[in-house]
């Protein structure tokens, strides 16, 4: 009897160390914060786990002026604590006949989205919302774990390629639900992870004016009489979206080098000169673009950024690797030969002038292994200059600009769309996945 009651201690004592063990190794992890991942899972998304550092560029010397502050380090993290919203919508799916007929309400292609999500392929994320309180969607089509990350719209005047985008998801859902092998066989390979309209506000305000502003507090509305909304390019809050990622040279400039002339240091109805915000990230547009390439970078196999002002493309970055660059061009290539769009290399693309901090910059720096810096409030690494990165995920980020000029009439799209080759370019990005794929 004594020796089973000493058996019974004994186990007891083993499994109090065990406990022990197991929380004293738990609360090390918690508190090791360098190069710490913070996991948020949304309800249907896929795990995000993202990095941060505590680290200063080794040559901060260079800069001349920071101009915009950097991302909290509390608000980069929000981004994530508010789960994406799943959508999807029951019942039997009633095929979309719509080819560029009118100028269309945000929210009439809210209804298609909608409608859309009835498909079993496909998922709608509600991923934030605008100044305007306008919803921000994420659609995803296809089963695969390759990911095809494309947006558009995230300038106000630069609204073609939404309805573009709209149409071929439609195209895409209808050549899938009749049938068609080569669709499906595609979408059980790879996913498309469209955001169809960046800057909601934008678009209606291009469409349909200033008085689309439902909360006549904001900025824009206040400024209606100076605004033209022929050519402007911000936000309701009169900042331009594309300027205000918290990249490793956003919002500030180098010494030996001058601001760029369409960099504005205010908020400013000036045509052709834009705001990047006084706080880089500080926009609910430009968190919602985070939070969609932060899920998905790790898979993605490319980023698109839709504008469309002169049919050409963008590629590469100076600062970063020649690896990430070669993968770059090459892409670009395959595209330019099906519009016909010129493309441009490095000599078009400009770092520590004031202009940077743009969605393609973020993106690539993501590519490159960056991470957040909780003393830049920036994507970071070694340094600004000669940084030594190395591609880390193969994502080419590549801005695209359709059309050639800012329009309002939907059979300048059509023709875009169906005649300068943007239908099949959509099309081939998503055999262009398929293709990288074969050759692993």
């Amino acid at each position: 009897m004594k020796e089973k009651l000493t058996l019974k201690k004994d186990i007891k004592v083993i499994l109090f160390l065990l406990l022990l063990i197991t929380i004293t190794i738990y609360i090390f992890l918690q508190n090791n914060v360098t190069n710490r991942n913070f996991d948020n899972v949304s309800t249907d998304e896929p795990k995000i786990n993202y990095e941060i550092t505590d680290t200063f560029e080794s040559d901060s010397d260079i800069i001349e002026k920071i101009f915009a502050n950097g991302m909290n380090q509390e608000d980069y993290k929000k981004i994530f604590e508010n789960e994406s919203i799943n959508m999807n919508n029951t019942g039997e799916y009633e095929k979309i006949d719509y080819d560029f007929e009118n100028i269309m309400h945000y929210s009439d292609f809210e209804k298609y989205l909608n409608e859309l999500s009835k498909v079993d392929i496909i998922n709608l994320y509600k991923i934030g919302s605008s100044v305007d309180n306008r919803n921000i969607y994420n659609i995803e089509i296809g089963k695969g774990d390759k990911v095809l990350l494309i947006d558009s719209n995230i300038h106000s005047a630069e609204v073609a390629n939404t309805p573009i985008l709209i149409k071929f998801l439609i195209d895409l859902t209808n050549k899938y639900v009749s049938g068609d092998k080569e669709t499906i066989d595609i979408l059980n390979r790879v996913k498309i992870a469209a955001i169809p309209c960046v800057n909601p506000d934008g678009y209606e305000v291009f469409n349909f004016g200033i008085e689309s502003i439902n909360n006549k507090e904001l900025w824009i509305y206040k400024n209606k009489d100076d605004v033209n909304t022929n050519n402007f390019k911000y936000n309701a809050n009169g900042v331009d979206l594309n300027r205000n990622f918290p990249t490793q040279s956003g919002g500030l400039y180098y010494k030996d080098k001058d601001l760029i002339s369409s960099v504005s240091l205010s908020k400013t109805t000036k045509k052709y000169t834009y705001f990047g915000g006084e706080t880089l990230g500080s926009e609910p547009e430009t968190r919602a673009v985070m939070y969609q390439m932060l899920t998905h970078y790790k898979k993605a196999y490319a980023y698109i950024n839709l504008h469309n002002q002169g049919r050409v493309i963008y590629s590469g970055k100076p600062n970063l690797s020649d690896e990430y660059n070669d993968i770059t061009i090459s892409l670009c290539n395959r595209i330019g030969d099906i519009t016909k769009y010129r493309v441009h290399g490095l000599e078009r693309e400009e770092v520590g002038e004031g202009n940077d901090g743009t969605a393609s910059d973020f993106m690539a720096e993501l590519a490159n292994g960056f991470v957040f810096s909780t003393k830049t409030g920036r994507l970071s690494t070694s340094s600004y200059k000669n940084n030594n990165c190395t591609l880390k995920y193969s994502v080419p980020a590549i801005v695209v600009e359709t059309t050639r000029d800012y329009h309002r009439d939907p059979k300048y799209f059509k023709e875009e769309y169906y005649d300068h080759g943007v239908k099949e370019m959509l099309f081939d990005l998503l055999n262009y996945g398929i293709s990288l794929q074969n050759n692993n």
